[in-house]
């Protein structure tokens, strides 16, 4: 089992105390008549919704067998590219299971993943979508997280969602949940969810992983995730509150291996000098974005036909091809080097990702022949546009007349 330093007193007794009110919460809410029907308890593997997850367990084991009515629904959505956090997370299922079956929990285990035609290789490779580039702007996030999640609604019946989230996250975080809460409710919000673990700060969240352990097991693997994802321990005196920096360590940032949101993807590098068979996707990742960002990469149109300016737009399909091959390469490169650290590769691609794929260039050159190459230069050259709209095309100097903006 992991060491943090001792804690004070005053630190055991603030853990000690948000940790009896989560289980307090957790308790009422579980009994509450007036709100019937299953929960679903989101589950992504990492620090918060593990603890979140361990609180309810507890909670709900310390209720006799018999009246253990509600069902609980544990959810977790994998996307296919999150090669860093999936293995660990599949271990603490594994042991999940194991720890529910012997207590007699009410828990059953969902797992939900994303159709092929929403994945992120399918929307960037096949359908040429621009990569997300920003926290409000992830399209990635909705279709292969939120989607299937909400798909498995249809199974569950949930009427209540329990979510790891912390009002000590960060300014965002804590205005979005104050923005939901039921009336008068801390623990609640107005759309049925709850918060177990609202009040917990990353050092508490850290404290409870150190002192408690997991409902099913010990923190050790999650705990050195975010270890080799930072460098650092997360189990350190420091002090911890409102407006947490998300770059802290152990605050790391987990997920797709070739997330383009962040500008510098500092997890997946550090995990890659761990564990260098992640190092193809670190170089693939900075690939795909430099390709991005050149203008002769993108349609200058959108898939509908709608013209924008010249560098705007959807990937072309000669610029897919090429991404293409590069993340297939990414993949060999990663397999080969799992073979010499005996470790077990992944993959992105399925047989039949890959031919929706190539089955999607085939019809966009058919019908969408203005998404096959950028529009042709020639003599000509690019300079950015004055107006900060994408880029102008203009003659090469040598020639006298000058081609309009596109």
């Amino acid at each position: 089992m992991f060491q943090s330093k001792p804690l004070t007193p005053e630190e055991l007794k603030d853990l000690e105390d948000k940790t009896s009110k989560a289980m307090l919460e957790t308790l009422m809410a579980y009994a509450d008549e007036s709100k019937p029907g299953p929960w679903q308890i989101a589950y992504s593997g990492g620090k918060d919704s593990s603890v979140n997850a361990s609180v309810i367990f507890r909670a709900v084991a310390m209720i006799a067998p018999e009246k253990r009515t509600r069902k609980l629904f544990l959810t977790t959505a994998s996307t296919g590219v999150d090669f860093t956090t999936e293995p660990t997370k599949e271990r603490e299922l594994a042991k999940m299971k194991t720890f529910i079956e012997m207590s007699g929990l009410p828990v059953e285990i969902v797992k939900v993943k994303p159709l092929p035609k929403d994945t992120f290789p399918f929307k960037v490779l096949g359908l040429g979508y621009p990569l997300p580039k920003s926290k409000r702007n992830r399209w990635c996030t909705e279709a292969m997280k939120i989607k299937p999640m909400r798909l498995a609604r249809k199974y569950t019946m949930a009427t209540r969602d329990a979510l790891g989230v912390r009002l000590s996250e960060s300014t965002q975080r804590r205005e979005s949940i104050e923005s939901h809460q039921a009336s008068g409710e801390h623990y609640h919000g107005d759309n049925g969810e709850f918060y177990p673990i609202i009040d917990f700060t990353l050092d508490n969240i850290w404290a409870y992983s150190s002192q408690y352990g997991y409902a099913w097991g010990d923190a050790e693997e999650v705990s050195n995730l975010y270890k080799e994802a930072t460098g650092e321990c997360g189990l350190r005196k420091r002090k911890a509150g409102a407006d947490e920096k998300t770059d802290d360590p152990c605050g790391a940032r987990f997920g797709c291996v070739v997330c383009p949101v962040v500008t510098i993807d500092k997890s997946t590098q550090q995990m890659a000098q761990k564990h260098p068979y992640f190092q193809p996707f670190v170089d693939l990742r900075n690939l795909m974005i430099q390709m991005y960002k050149e203008p002769k990469n993108k349609a200058g149109r959108m898939r509908s036909g709608k013209e924008l300016c010249y560098g705007q737009g959807t990937f072309t399909v000669k610029a897919r091809m090429k991404l293409y091959e590069a993340f297939l390469q990414a993949e060999d490169d990663h397999r080969l080097l799992c073979k010499l650290y005996s470790a077990e590769s992944q993959t992105m691609f399925t047989p039949e990702l890959k031919r929706m794929i190539v089955d999607q260039w085939r019809q966009d050159l058919a019908e969408k022949p203005w998404l096959e190459d950028a529009p042709e230069l020639g003599l000509f050259y690019e300079e950015p546009d004055k107006r900060g709209k994408g880029y102008q095309v203009a003659l090469n100097p040598d020639h006298e007349s000058i081609v309009a903006s596109v």
